[in-house]
């Protein structure tokens, strides 16, 4: 996870994404895939902690516990998307740095 955060540190420009101003398509490829990532880790955190909240505010009521579980596992399951699909975007980097 460590990685996640370093990449972090660089700051994302959204003006070029928004402008597409990439001179390639592996730079526009990674200024997409910083964006998506950046929006959608904080998002699925989110819901993580809501669920949390929907957990604790349940009182033992069956369905709103179920509510809850599919909450959490929705969430961990998009947490998991993410952060696979950045990890594949790292590790391909180089190939596409060659097109």
């Amino acid at each position: 996870m460590s990685p996640l955060f370093a990449s972090a540190q660089d700051s994302l420009n959204y003006g070029d994404l928004i402008k597409i101003n990439c001179d390639s398509i592996p730079a526009c490829l990674e200024t997409i895939f910083k964006a998506a990532v950046s929006v959608a880790f904080p998002v699925a955190v989110v819901f993580i902690f809501w669920s949390g909240f929907l957990f604790i505010s349940a009182g033992g009521n069956p369905e709103k516990l179920k509510t809850a579980r599919d909450t959490l596992l929705w969430a961990i399951i998009g947490l998991t998307i993410v952060i696979g699909a950045w990890a594949l975007a790292v590790a391909f980097q180089a190939s596409l740095k060659d097109l």
